[in-house]
């Protein structure tokens, strides 16, 4: 009888293949610890760029600051855009979420909005803290009496 080369089923077959490509896959997943035998440290990152303040914060999560000298929206003390004022500035996605505290204490424009100027992107205004209570609805740029809403403005989102 002659010898006879012992062939595998053909679902062993497959195991043994699959047992290749994890090898293979699992090669490729540490190329991402080798990068060609550099360290991460040694690599360079050229095309990362310095990102000015406003940029890298919006890239985080969003920035908002307050009394700069361009605001993108400003609320007044008095109805048609009189007495004192407070600017907010505010990325897309953020806001104020207590407009009367300012510098570690309280502004006082908590509850004392009677007008709002918005020059750049869409608000939405709330009567409470950290954006709940009853909102104004979205307002896009332009000049607003509070109305019902006169001296009960708390937080500030800019949805766009």
């Amino acid at each position: 009888m002659a010898d006879v080369a012992k062939k595998e089923p053909p679902y062993l077959q497959l195991k043994a293949q699959s047992k290749t490509q994890e090898r293979t896959m699992s090669n490729v997943n540490n190329h991402g610890v080798d990068m060609n035998k550099k360290t991460l440290a040694e690599l360079s990152f050229s095309a990362v760029k310095e990102l000015n303040d406003e940029v890298a914060a919006t890239c985080s999560g969003g920035v908002f600051y307050k009394n700069s000298s361009d605001p993108d929206v400003i609320f007044f003390r008095d109805i048609n855009f009189g007495g004192d004022r407070l600017g907010l500035n505010a990325s897309t996605g953020d806001g104020d979420p207590n407009i009367g505290i300012e510098n570690g204490g309280v502004n006082g424009f908590n509850d004392q909005a009677s007008s709002i100027q918005i020059l750049r992107g869409s608000w939405n205004f709330f009567t409470d803290s950290n954006f709940r209570g009853q909102a104004t609805g979205i307002l896009g740029p332009g000049n607003y009496n509070l109305g019902a809403n006169n001296d009960a403005i708390t937080s500030a989102f800019r949805v766009v």
